[in-house]
């Protein structure tokens, strides 16, 4: 046959990004290099001997018959080490520029699922993980110009960066940010997830391989590595994590690292290596203030094509109170739900868009009380917190007095400090007052229930015990 390698390879290529999950052919087949072609045979090029022997076992009929489509004709496939890392060779799977052999990592994807291209936090699917495409504000900035250090060096020679935060705020999307931008400029990069490089190592020891493994470490430029936490109770993987952490360290080459607890709170840890940790840059990710929340919802509704009129924007970004992942859900089931909708979506199906997301357990925080009711009365927090008595703001005060009393867990000095300095006294006397409203009022009592809902938690019907007999509450 009379075939270019190369353009076999990119067209080839392109069906196997249909067919296999982002994953896989961001992890094993977008890197692989086309060598040669000799007869009926493709030889492409992988970076070192476990990468080639994972091909070989778990994609290769993928691969030859995504090739025999393109060539039009039955072929075969050879997968080699490039001894030379691939340095010099065309790349030709995608029109992005040449990038460094990558290791065995998996490319993170938020919440487990991923995009056709990764999804993006905070922007949403369909867009790689890019400094420019992740949303700062004040919870998150100190991790963002600490991730942009490790690319550019602004800080100087401090070296690693820890990244720390729950579940869901950013971590992996600043690491695979950190990945993109190194690799864009050449860089050889080596991202893990703390269980693929566990995992990687111990099929390095059962295959006598260690040598190979410890020799993507002398090659690479930078090293990342998320969920480092996952490596408690692994003494050997420690060792092993210690040993390329010296090797990078010393060569003045950028390290960092994710987690979900700092360095001083993660068990197990050798002494040795937490003091690596801890000799370098170590900053937070906090959960999002409502601001942030609030941008965040309008650049995942925007990218979803969801119309969603501001006051609900608003809405939304009081209510949900957990991680952008929790936000990617939402806005998820309002594409579905929009679809069914002409014009604006109503309060019902708004409501059972968001019920699965709301918090169920634990306490809520007074703020986030007092800014729901205060949407809930059309009112704005300053009002609330003010000392005006019209019925207009007395009553969303005396509702969030009540509210701050059954959902938060705060006590009455705390709830009247957050309703602007208010003594303990005047919080009883609201408790009790919207208490005995709901008690005459159903059509109030129904609104306090679904205030209560919408703070996700939905306690007994209120009731003055001296007005009326057990049971006989109108809610």
């Amino acid at each position: 046959m009379n075939l270019d390698a190369n353009r076999v390879w990119k067209e080839a290529s392109s069906l196997l990004e249909r067919e296999l999950s982002v994953k896989d052919f961001q992890t094993w087949i977008r890197d692989l290099r086309p060598r040669r072609v000799e007869g009926n045979v493709l030889t492409l090029g992988a970076p070192f001997g476990l990468y080639r022997d994972r091909i070989r076992k778990e994609f290769l009929p993928a691969i030859e018959n995504a090739v025999s489509m393109v060539a039009r004709t039955r072929c075969r496939v050879a997968v080699v080490v490039d001894e030379d890392g691939g340095e010099g060779r065309p790349f030709a799977a995608s029109s992005r520029p040449p990038a460094a052999w990558p290791s065995k990592a998996k490319t993170p994807v938020m919440g487990g699922k991923a995009s056709r291209n990764g999804s993006a936090f905070p922007g949403g699917a369909g867009r790689a993980r890019t400094f420019e495409n992740f949303i700062v504000g004040e919870a998150n900035r100190m991790a963002y110009l600490a991730a942009r250090h490790v690319v550019d060096g602004s800080l100087g020679d401090i070296n690693p960066v820890f990244l720390y935060g729950g579940v869901g705020l950013g971590k992996t999307h600043l690491l695979s940010a950190v990945r993109n931008a190194l690799r864009a400029s050449g860089g050889r990069v080596l991202y893990y997830p703390g269980e693929e490089f566990t995992r990687r190592m111990v099929d390095a020891l059962h295959e006598h391989r260690m040598s190979e493994f410890r020799r993507e470490f002398r090659l690479a430029d930078a090293l990342l590595i998320d969920d480092v936490q996952c490596m408690v109770d692994k003494k050997r993987t420690q060792q092993e994590l210690a040993e390329a952490f010296n090797l990078l360290h010393a060569a003045g080459k950028p390290i960092a690292f994710a987690s979900d607890r700092p360095p001083s709170e993660i068990q197990t840890f050798e002494q040795g290596l937490k003091n690596r940790f801890q000799g370098g840059l170590i900053t937070e990710l906090r959960p999002p203030d409502k601001t942030l929340r609030t941008t965040i919802l309008r650049a995942k509704l925007r990218e979803a094509g969801i119309p969603l009129e501001e006051e609900l924007v608003n809405r939304l970004s009081i209510i949900l109170q957990g991680s952008i992942r929790e936000m990617e859900g939402v806005v998820a089931n309002l594409r579905l739900a929009s679809a069914g909708c002409e014009g604006r979506m109503e309060d019902a199906v708004l409501e059972t868009v968001i019920a699965p997301f709301l918090k169920t357990n634990g306490p809520v925080s007074l703020d986030t009380v007092i800014d729901t009711v205060g949407w809930a009365f059309g009112v704005s927090r300053e009002e609330i917190l003010s000392r005006s008595r019209t019925r207009r703001i007395s009553t969303p005060r005396h509702v969030a007095a009540y509210l701050c009393r059954r959902l938060t867990g705060s006590s009455s000095t705390e709830i009247g400090y957050a309703l602007g300095g208010r003594k303990h006294t005047s919080v009883l006397r609201a408790d009790k007052g919207v208490r005995d409203r709901a008690c005459d009022d159903p059509g109030f009592a129904n609104r306090l229930r679904d205030l209560e809902r919408m703070l996700g938690g939905v306690g007994p019907a209120p009731r003055n015990r001296g007005s009326r007999p057990e049971g006989s509450s109108p809610t």
